[in-house]
């Protein structure tokens, strides 16, 4: 087929050689566009004496820059259809241009295009830090490279300092091994159990010896027992102050994967894991069915504790490195509604008085090695405290976590547990000094605190949370805000509310209720990282707290609960999203996301000699994971372990046989799994969309704690709303 010339179709632009190529030879010779010889000699002579001359690298950009500006000036002002630049266009008059009179080949003349040689390539730098800027004593992120390298991402989380990186380091070849359960020590101590290295031995000797001259030396132990005041009880007149849910025994179906059994708790009773598993497979070897796990070795050995009603707190009692441990347990009463459901008030910012109280379990070990120590499966849990109170539930507990070296004096006959800070339901905070009597290691002593060894209270609000700063001093969180810090020596012994020692530093910090306070202790006490309903989590400094402090980001529901994870400098808490993240003190404003919850976090416990974290969640599910490796190690996998999964069932129609009401299921034997950090990832993804479950309150995991001692740091305690209390040992 023809196609006639008329039909093709052509370009409306007229066609023009290519400058490239036509100017290829003569492209940068000025002396071409040179009117006469005398302006070429002296465009040589330039050209001479600035070869001569040093490169000015800033002048050269600036000119480079005038230059590009010029030219793009020039080539927005170019005809599409010829390469002869026509008049200003920005003129909107051109009869009021002064120049519209000039020839037109004169103006082509004058605005021939000239190609400009750019300069040298000169390879950016980034600017250096100018003296005397200080920017949160960490390098400026605007400063750092886009790419980032690996020292900048270290000095902005544990700084520049060498004592800090070398607390780092020896943290980092100690624990980066620990992907999920911690370790026990080996015989070189490399790896496994270890005191935090910001805590050297020296430190903690002198903590433990001078740091308690004032309890034993300087009259602090006759003060304080002369303020607190306790009676005798009978078991029959304390058990109102326990208040039991139900008086029928616990219901629990647990045991291997697939043939769990039937066990009844009953009250204040504990019950062997181990011996659960025995009754499943009284022959391990022999059995065919019995998993590998079984066949190779019996179970880890751990105890359940049926505490009458849902458990508050749990907190392992420190400084004790011998063969018993001791464990303070706080229960607390549902809420009292009226007729149409609704509370009768605000527990939040109302004070409550009613009987209450707190126990103190015992725990034998067995010396396994010199550097570990396991649960004795023998001697069953103690109970072997309980301190009975009218001033309502204890909301927060907290034993003074000082190194401590306990002197006798003469009182052999005594055993002194230590110092018990608590925060109750009628807005007070108290010290007690808990002691037991080792003659009666075979029964429960029942005795009536009336008054604590110490006592305060700000004046119009409410105390909520509490914690140690020193062995005498203590930090408050308050109702309406605000931050008080208290010494409980010397202080007066008195009763009276009007009369109540008053803090030595009052301070505002929110505009609202304060619901957890942690301490950077032990590398830096003075800084605080407090949460708040309104979703914001605030780090102060004590030296200068309305000065000194930052803000995170803000959060629609904040952590309930807040700790100090010291091998990472950084603050923890499980967030909104499912999520478990870390607060650097030296970043605080740009939280780091180490780890994924099954469900909505609700308490988190830290190690004390060892870089794992527990994690108690809003399904019953406990999982443990390393957030170290993950904190320094950004592109690792992170890892967590479920240990178990408490499951809580209501029985329709009547009570049921026994008067029963619910029962518990509690599975195990999980193994190890990717932790997703994006939600919209896991089982409870639909298309991406993440589905919120609300759960029974009584099948929730409302509390978790780490034993504090090297020999026994794989300890673990989990209340639950069950009234249950799970203690195992995870070292591996």
């Amino acid at each position: 087929m023809q196609v006639s010339p008329e039909s093709t179709r052509k370009s409306g632009r007229t066609r023009q050689p290519n400058r490239k190529y036509a100017n290829e030879l003569f492209t940068g010779l000025k002396a071409l566009d040179s009117a006469s010889e005398h302006e070429v000699e002296a465009w040589q002579h330039a050209e001479q004496n600035s070869d001569s001359d040093e490169f000015d690298e800033g002048q050269a950009l600036e000119e480079a820059d005038e230059e590009d500006e010029e030219e793009d000036v020039v080539s927005s002002a170019a005809s599409d259809a010829s390469g002869i630049l026509t008049p200003d266009e920005h003129s909107d008059n051109p009869a009021s241009d002064p120049h519209t009179d000039i020839d037109s080949a004169q103006e082509a003349q004058g605005l021939r295009r000239t190609s400009i040689p750019k300069p040298p390539y000169v390879r950016k730098r980034y600017p250096k830090r100018c003296d005397g800027i200080h920017v949160r004593g960490i390098a400026d992120p605007v400063l750092i490279p886009p790419k980032g390298v690996k020292p900048d991402y270290i000095y902005s989380l544990f700084g520049n300092a060498a004592q800090d990186l070398v607390h780092m380091a020896r943290s980092r070849d100690h624990w980066r091994h620990e992907a999920t359960l911690p370790r026990r020590a080996n015989a070189t101590r490399t790896v496994g159990m270890h005191h935090f290295f910001s805590h050297p031995e020296e430190k903690r000797q002198l903590e433990a010896t001078r740091g308690w001259d004032w309890y034993y030396d300087h009259g602090g132990r006759q003060h304080l027992s002369k303020s607190q005041a306790s009676v005798s009880l009978g078991a029959d007149k304390a058990f109102t102050y326990l208040a039991p849910s139900s008086d029928s025994p616990r219901t629990i179906f647990m045991g291997p994967y697939g043939r769990q059994v039937r066990s009844d708790l009953p009250i204040l009773e504990s019950l062997a894991l181990g011996g659960v598993w025995k009754r499943v497979y009284p022959h391990d070897v022999t059995d065919d069915h019995a998993p590998s796990r079984s066949k190779s070795r019996k179970r880890q050995d751990g105890w359940l504790l049926n505490v009458g009603r849902s458990v508050r707190c749990v907190e392992w009692a420190p400084n004790h490195a011998g063969d018993t441990q001791y464990l303070a347990v706080s229960t607390f009463r549902p809420k009292s509604n009226d007729a149409s459901g609704q509370p009768r008030f605000s527990p939040a910012f109302t004070a409550q008085s009613f009987p209450a109280s707190i126990q103190i379990w015992s725990f034998s070990s067995k010396e396994a090695s010199e550097r570990r120590s396991l649960l004795d499966p023998e001697l069953s849990p103690s109970l072997r405290l309980v301190m009975c109170t009218d001033w309502g539930d204890a909301k927060h507990l907290r034993w003074c976590p000082m190194p401590r070296k306990f002197r006798d004096d003469g009182q052999e006959s005594v055993i002194s547990i230590g110092l018990l800070a608590g925060v109750w339901s009628d807005g007070h905070v108290r010290v007690l000094d808990v002691h037991v009597d080792q003659r009666e290691a075979q029964r429960t002593s029942f005795v009536r605190v009336t008054t604590a060894a110490f006592t305060a209270k700000p004046p119009s609000t409410l105390c909520t949370c509490v914690i140690w700063l020193s062995p005498t001093d203590l930090a408050v969180g308050c109702a309406n805000g605000y931050l008080g810090l208290w010494s409980i020596y010397p202080c007066p012994a008195t009763s009276s509310s009007a009369s109540l020692p008053k803090p030595y530093l009052y301070t505002p910090i929110h505009d609202s209720y304060i619901s957890s306070l942690s301490s950077a202790y032990p590398p830096l006490p003075h800084l605080l990282a407090t949460t708040s309903p309104s979703g914001h989590l605030r780090l102060t400094s004590l030296l200068a707290p309305q000065t000194d402090y930052v803000f995170a980001p803000r959060l629609r529901h904040p952590p309930q609960h807040i700790h100090f994870s010291e091998p990472c400098q950084a603050f923890i808490a499980a967030d909104e999203a499912q999520t478990l993240r870390l607060w650097p003190i030296r970043r605080f404003f740009s939280p780091i996301s180490v780890a994924g919850c099954p469900s909505q976090g609700l308490a988190v416990g830290v190690g004390h000699v060892h870089g794992s974290v527990i994690v108690g969640c809003e399904d019953g599910t406990v999982c443990v994971t390393s957030p170290l490796r993950k904190f320094l190690f950004p592109k690792l996998t992170s890892w967590q372990c479920p240990v178990f999964k408490h499951e809580v069932a209501r029985q329709g129609g009547n009570e049921g046989e026994g008067g029963e009401r619910e029962r518990v299921r509690i599975t195990e034997g999980y193994k190890a799994q990717a932790a997703p950090l994006r939600r919209g990832t896991g089982k409870s993804a639909v298309e991406g969309l993440v589905l919120a479950t609300t759960y029974e309150a009584a099948g929730q995991v409302r509390c978790v704690g780490w034993a504090t001692e090297s020999n026994v740091g794989g300890w673990i305690a989990v209340g639950m709303g069950s009234g249950l209390v799970r203690v195992e040992d995870l070292a591996i």
